[in-house]
């Protein structure tokens, strides 16, 4: 019921947002439209004392829940459609006013009859929940904001050990015949931490020459797949216009004379290794394949060997280790031992009912983490006992699936569309955080009524993202230089529960392959007529022609994607992307709040005028799309929150963005294709709630706008700046002066036209965390102060000289990650002394020409995890001093000089010949994975030599 609760605050805070923001549009009705609110609030209390009984089993009672949600939609939807019909100018309201006045006062009869018969309908629901026995909760106003845990569920290893050691011995013996590795058993059984784990394991590393991974899932593109494998394997992107057997035959080249490892996850039928395995050759390389996969009959090939490892289950000790991990470290300092003893024998008692299932145990652990009290054990307990885990169990994930379905029971009501909003994601997907939170945002998943002061709606999403995660009903994917969550996924019988949870609340419709049925069940109500649902989505990896035809005036969040893959730099090219008529889009839907579009093309590149027509709209991403053209309708998006237009996959027009944006007077993020944006003139003095400005490029709308740019702008990337007076004028930004900017990247060319002679303009700028700058830097005779936070920096053709900027760079606290690439130094010589870098976790050099001598003192960069050197052709050797590093793990070297290759030679003590090793041997051979490129394979140390 608590679903149903978050549908009634959410109509609430939106009928709060018109009454203040769209004040003009509700003339006549704005009394009425305040005590709709009412209403809708004293329900909504009664929902609440629901929730808290628990009232599942009532039949009756449900269905009288469900009418309560779409009285609470047909609310929202009487509001929305009456403003969207109202004059929009002043000018339009006065011609209104006086030569349409009859028709005018019709209309706002019709609507106040429409909100009265719903507030009949609401105290008729009310009077029924009272028949129930429920009451009015009070005293429950927004709920307390969840702490952090201490516990991280990025990788829930437990008993794996044993296995990983005898996998990785088995996949580098060269004695071992076999090439490809089944990981086989039932969902929840852990194959895919375990393939992880082997995946990125050291040895391995070092072993294979080149690795990647893809998941496969149940809808595949092969050459999607295979484009994916060449990108990991080579760095190298396919075609557009590529064939299956043009990748097939390209990867077969390539990987002949490789050691390589490719893991295919989450494979569910035969035909997708049909497809794909003709690319892999087994040749006397010893290439080896990893398959994930529920079924052994998939990996049954008359000319593979194959060896089959099935994921036990953990015994006892296995289990309370990983259980007491989650759920019970942070309670050590918090209660005595006797209470203590407590949590500990509930958590026993619940634990058996886990049977050793990885899943499971991760599931029961991230639900009790967040109860407090022995009495919210006890009821979970009693939950677990009873009516979870003695349910009739119609499969071999019976068990496993109830914990999870009681996982997502227990969740606050705020969090539970959260939670659901995932399955509109595709299978297997790294969903981007940034993204995510962004259109919970624009959902009204988070109010701005609820934020603290100084907050944004982007930090209380992403405090629900956190206690998603520490719940464990969300994975962590990946996380950033600093450790902040940048990708996340769902484990599959976790997304199966959430899209069967989304059908029952009629929370979303899942589109596949252009089908005009809902993946997840029928469209239509018990009653025949068409489901109400707010939200569509369309998965599709076939060229076609998707004009949704669900008939559902009502959408509020349109989603399509074309490839399984969302992030910006991954997305597929070539025949088979989505094709979408973008028309229908703009007639059928004008309530949509959100339209994300990701690897799809249309017929002509452009983005139709109709779009201006979605005043409604809050998020709009066109991303990763063929779109080289925005109309200046776009400027009547007066809602709009999220622009994100980056990833634009025609590489050869220039890409027009009209002057119209500063209409959009509530725009938050704006990111743009930053590599070839055309600006016809550009305004942004009215965007005063503007926080992301990514990717504009440069011109001399800088002299004037960059003054009166919003002081809350946190993110700000312009490229392509042609003057002085335009890199001076990022000098005079407000969020620079307030030093409220945390994410700067400015690139001025590196012709040297445009020269940066000093850093003052960011000196002072305490909360700067992340700076890129490219272009020439005049650091000879002068000394740059760096922001003293900055975690990450990218420079690139800054073409520094000063050994004193280098160890200006050293001093900063906080540094982890310092990359410097093409000319950004050019300096004979660099000396790293002791005590400075003191966080640096990742050094990347790339192409430093004149670089020779480089010097690492005992006790600098204590704590450097990999360190990359590509094309540093003037470099004589490694650093003696990298042996007194004790945290490095991994070190890559590429394009290098033939005789800084041999000073890292290995030796060879064959039969045949003795042959000493290089003079720096023994630098890199107590560091786990070492990548080294060479020009000859004789020289390669990829390999388990060193």
């Amino acid at each position: 019921m608590a679903f149903e609760s978050a549908v009634v605050s959410f109509v609430i805070q939106k009928l709060g947002e018109a009454l203040i923001e769209e004040a003009k549009f509700l003339s006549g009705v704005e009394d009425q439209v305040k005590s709709l609110q009412r209403e809708l609030t004293w329900m909504q209390s009664y929902l609440k004392d629901v929730e808290a009984e628990q009232e599942e089993g009532n039949e009756r009672l449900r269905t009288r829940i469900t009418e309560i949600r779409m009285i609470a939609y047909d609310a929202e939807d009487v509001i929305d459609s009456f403003i969207l019909e109202a004059p929009a100018t002043k000018w339009e309201i006065l011609l209104k006013r006086y030569a349409c006045c009859l028709t005018c006062l019709v209309h706002t009869h019709q609507i106040g009859a429409q909100i009265e018969a719903i507030k009949a309908r609401i105290r008729e629901s009310t009077e029924m929940l009272q028949t129930y026995g429920v009451g009015v909760r009070t005293g429950q106003g927004h709920r307390h904001r969840p702490r952090s845990y201490p516990h991280s569920n990025d990788d829930h290893v437990v008993g794996l050990d044993e296995d990983i050691k005898r996998l990785v011995e088995l996949l580098t013996d060269v004695r071992n015949e076999a090439n490809v590795l089944g990981i086989v058993g039932m969902g929840g059984s852990d194959k895919n931490t375990l393939a992880r784990r082997l995946h990125n394991h050291a040895k391995i590393k070092q072993h294979f020459h080149c690795q990647a991974w893809v998941s496969v899932s149940q809808e595949w593109n092969a050459q999607y797949l295979l484009s994916e494998v060449l990108r990991q394997v080579t760095g190298e992107k396919g075609r557009p216009d590529e064939s299956v057997e043009e990748l097939v035959e390209k990867l077969t080249n390539y990987l002949e004379q490789k050691l390589y490892l490719i893991v295919l996850d989450d494979v569910w039928k035969k035909e997708a290794l049909e497809d794909i395995l003709p690319a892999f050759p087994f040749g006397t390389e010893g290439g080896k394949i990893i398959v994930t996969t529920r079924n052994y009959e998939i990996i049954r090939f008359p000319d593979l060997r194959c060896f089959v490892h099935q994921p036990r289950r953990l015994d006892e000790d296995e289990a309370w280790e990983l259980f007491s991990r989650i759920a019970l470290n942070h309670r050590h300092n918090a209660y005595n031992s006797h209470d203590f003893g407590n949590f500990e024998k509930l958590g026993k008692e619940m634990l058996r009912k886990c049977d050793g299932l990885l899943l499971a145990i991760v599931a029961l652990g991230g639900l009790l983490s967040a109860k407090d009290t022995i009495e919210e054990w006890e009821k979970v307990s009693k939950a677990v006992s009873t009516r979870v885990m003695e349910s009739t169990a119609t499969s071999e994930y019976g068990n496993v699936k109830d914990l999870l379905a009681l996982s997502y029971r227990e969740l606050p009501y705020d969090l539970k569309p959260c939670f659901l909003y995932l399955a509109l994601f595709p299978e297997d997907c790294e969903i981007p955080a940034g993204m995510l939170m962004r259109m919970w945002a624009s959902e009204g998943f988070v109010s701005s009524q609820q934020l603290s002061q100084g907050e944004t709606l982007e930090d209380a999403a992403r405090q629900h993202l956190d206690e998603l995660i520490q719940r464990c009903v969300v994975q962590v994917a990946t996380r950033n230089y600093a450790g902040k969550v940048k990708t996340v996924r769902m484990h599959d019988l976790m997304r199966d529960l959430c899209i069967k949870k989304a059908k029952e609340q009629d929370f979303l419709q899942i589109y596949s392959s252009g089908t005009s049925t809902p993946a997840n069940g029928s469209a239509l109500d018990d009653n025949g007529s068409m489901a109400q649902s707010r939200r569509s989505v369309v998965h599709s990896y076939a060229r076609m022609s998707i004009p949704p035809q669900t008939g559902n005036s009502h959408l509020r969040s349109l989603m399509v994607f074309g490839q399984a893959n969302v992030g910006i730099h991954n997305y597929h090219t070539g025949e088979s992307r989505v094709r979408l008529t973008l028309e229908p889009v703009y007639q059928n839907y004008q309530l949509l709040r959100v339209l994300n579009l990701v690897a799809v093309d249309t017929s002509d590149g452009i983005l139709p005028a109709s779009i201006g027509n979605l005043i409604y709209l809050r998020y709009l991403g066109i991303r990763c799309t063929n779109i080289i053209e925005l109309p200046e309708s776009i400027g009547n998006l007066r809602n709009l929150l999220t622009l994100d237009y980056r990833g634009v996959e025609d590489f050869h027009s220039e890409i027009t963005v009209p002057n119209v944006l500063w209409k959009i007077k509530r725009l938050q993020h704006l990111f743009l294709p930053y590599d070839r944006t055309t600006m016809k003139g550009l305004e942004l003095h009215t965007l005063n709630n503007l926080q992301t400005l990514w990717g504009v490029g440069g011109g001399n709308w800088m002299l004037k706008e960059m003054f009166t740019l919003s002081p809350r702008v946190e993110r700000l990337r312009i490229v392509g700046i042609s003057s002085k007076e335009q890199l001076e004028a990022v000098s005079k930004c407000p969020s620079l002066l307030s030093d409220h900017l945390h994410s700067l990247y400015l690139d001025w060319g590196i012709d040297g036209v445009v020269e940066l002679l000093n850093l003052d303009m960011i000196s002072h700028c305490n909360r700067l965390r992340k700076l890129g700058l490219r272009g020439v830097l005049r650091d000879k005779s002068l000394a740059f102060q760096f922001p003293s936070n900055l975690q990450k920096i990218e420079f690139l053709f800054t073409k520094l000289e000063s050994q004193d900027t280098m160890a200006a760079l050293g001093r900063l606290p906080s540094l982890k990650y310092l990359r410097l690439s093409r000319d950004s130094y050019m300096g004979g010589e660099w000396t790293c002394n002791v005590g400075e870098f003191p966080q640096l976790e990742q050094l990347s050099f790339l192409d430093l020409p004149n670089l020779e001598e480089w010097r690492v003192e005992r006790g600098a960069m204590p704590c450097l995890k990999k360190l990359s050197i590509w094309q540093c052709s003037m470099l004589k050797r490694l650093p003696e001093g990298l042996i007194f590093i004790a945290t490095l793990q991994e070190l890559e070297i590429k394009y290098m000089s033939d005789s800084f290759y041999g000073r890292l030679r290995p030796a060879d003590n064959s039969e045949a010949v003795t042959v000493q090793g290089g003079e720096d041997l023994h630098i890199i051979q107590r560091i786990p994975i070492v990548r080294i490129d060479s020009p000859s394979k004789e020289d390669s140390q990829d390999s388990d030599s060193t």
